[in-house]
């Protein structure tokens, strides 16, 4: 599928939705600034894992039922 088409479809599909909060999130997405992701190092890679290991090990987490909770927010 080309980008015309592809444009094409994506309006006959935004245009026929009525859920707002499907509306919503098409327009969020389409509106987030790309975000580009560097590859890691093995180096880096290891301290990332170190430090999360680190976090959880003195607590520095939070709970499923916290996420929901704050997830309501969003």
């Amino acid at each position: 599928m080309g980008t015309a088409e592809l444009r094409i479809q994506l309006h006959q599909i935004i245009d026929a939705e009525l859920d707002s909060e499907k509306l919503e999130a098409i327009y969020t997405l389409l509106k987030s600034p790309k975000v580009a992701f560097e590859p890691m190092s093995m180096a880096e890679y290891t301290e990332a894992i170190d430090t999360a290991r680190k976090q959880i090990n003195a607590g520095d987490f939070k709970t499923i039922e916290q996420l929901e909770k704050e997830s309501k927010n969003w």
